[in-house]
């Protein structure tokens, strides 16, 4: 990908290389091979996650139920996702920066599919978008501690772009926000123009879950009270069961027909991302999702099964990182 990088040299010729004087990347942090930087910038925040969901802004921002914010059109993506937060040079104008991006990304097929300016992004003179949307309390970094947490605290001059590049090895999509940051309380991130971007290349999930069939299950609850599943699925942000959960409900009904004494709690559990009722609503309405496919489609007599959700409220891991957060989405059936 060496091109790009020529690329991007180029159109920046005309800015001082003096002018970008910067710190040293975070530690144990490196650029996306398909994503090149704007020259002088430097690395504060980073996370790599090699297959999670994304949901790519195609809208400005817009309330959702209670306290949530979304997008008013959105994308939603699987795949592998890179998070990079970038500090630019403080003689860099968001939109200087956002048209170097998408020029550098243009020349190596990837297409524009929505971008934005201030107003037109969302309330907030468009600082929701990231505040909320992209970059949301739950769902922050902690590469550089503080520094990156609050970062776009109060971002000004917003700019922001949404792209994607079709290839024979999978689809890769780019979010890319970028606006000064008027909080001062940190010299490496004051009244510069900050850079968020997104990469999410998709492929084909690799399975590493263990399958959990009835009688890993029914030794479970024997020992433990309890078990945590992580094969059944849904569609982000819903109570919609997904497909691929058929084998692990067939093993759940599998386990109540050798048990006919049996009865259990169908638990619904969220990460911490988003507001506390949302994700507590979403929580039992994935557990009656659940309840409900069993009932319907496996002949599970209903006073056998009862649907609870309590969102965050019970992690098994911090939510501070997306692999903890991966844990702590789950559903769980608990002993009656």
């Amino acid at each position: 990908m060496m091109h790009l990088q020529w690329i991007l040299a180029a159109v920046l010729a005309l800015v001082p290389v003096s002018a970008f004087a910067q710190a040293a990347d975070a530690p144990g942090t490196a650029d996306h091979p398909l994503v090149p930087r704007f020259e002088g910038s430097v690395i504060v925040g980073y996370e790599a996650v090699q297959f999670d969901e994304f949901a790519l802004p195609l809208g400005k921002a817009v309330r959702a139920d209670g306290d949530a914010w979304t997008a008013e059109s959105v994308r939603r993506i699987e795949g592998k996702r890179t998070r990079l937060i970038y500090a630019a040079p403080e003689n860099a104008s968001p939109l200087e920066i956002l048209r170097n991006y998408q020029q550098a990304l243009a020349a190596d097929g990837f297409s524009t599919l929505w971008e934005c300016g201030g107003d037109d992004c969302g309330p907030g003179a468009g600082g929701f978008l990231v505040r909320y949307v992209l970059y949301p309390p739950g769902r922050r970094l902690s590469t550089l501690g503080q520094v990156t947490e609050f970062a776009f605290s109060s971002p000004r001059d917003p700019r922001y772009a949404a792209l994607s590049r079709e290839s024979p090895e999978g689809s890769a999509f780019v979010s890319v926000y970028t606006a000064i940051e008027d909080f001062t309380n940190f010299p490496a991130t004051a009244r510069r123009p900050l850079v968020l971007v997104d990469i999410v290349e998709t492929a084909p999930l690799t399975e590493r879950m263990v399958f959990v069939d009835a009688d890993a299950m029914a030794g479970e609850l024997v020992a433990e009270g309890r078990i945590a599943l992580y094969g059944i699925q849904f569609d982000f942000d819903s109570d919609t069961v997904r497909p691929d959960s058929d084998p692990t409900l067939a093993e759940i009904a599998t386990l109540l027909a050798n048990e006919p004494a049996l009865s259990l709690f169908v638990v619904g559990h969220t990460d911490i991302t988003g507001g506390y009722e949302y994700n507590l609503d979403l929580s039992r309405r994935r557990a009656a999702a659940v309840v409900n496919q069993l009932r319907t489609r496996h002949g599970v007599a209903a006073e056998r099964l009862t649907a609870a959700g309590v969102g965050p409220l019970a992690p098994i891991a911090a939510n501070d990182t997306e692999a903890g957060r991966a844990q702590n989405r789950r559903v769980e059936l608990v002993r009656r």
